[in-house]
């Protein structure tokens, strides 16, 4: 995909997908493919964020999955880039909307 333009306010025209890219020129329609979002987080992140979904800390964390509290830190930093949030809650809001749990 080269450019994408998310559209907030209503349409006037209705389009049976709901991820679609429309030519502001031509008015040509180009149906997305289905993303696997899946796949934007590792296995780790996914069981980190889960855990911090819950409420836990990441001293707590750390110690139920058996790692340091520096590498849940790191796991923490690479989910908001990722996930291109500015915190944990935010973190679980895209997550939840993303079917990531």
């Amino acid at each position: 995909m080269w450019l994408a333009l998310c559209l907030y306010n209503p349409l006037l025209t209705e389009f049976p997908e709901s991820c679609v890219v429309v030519h502001a020129v031509t008015g040509q329609v180009r149906r997305l493919e289905k993303c696997h979002a899946g796949s934007i987080l590792t296995e780790r992140e996914k069981q980190v964020l889960r855990l911090i979904d819950q409420g836990m800390m990441s001293k707590t964390i750390a110690e139920q999955l058996s790692i340091s509290v520096n590498t849940v830190s790191r796991h923490r930093q690479e989910i908001l880039k990722k996930l291109r949030v500015s915190n944990s809650i935010e973190a679980c809001r895209v997550a939840r909307e993303l079917d990531l749990f």
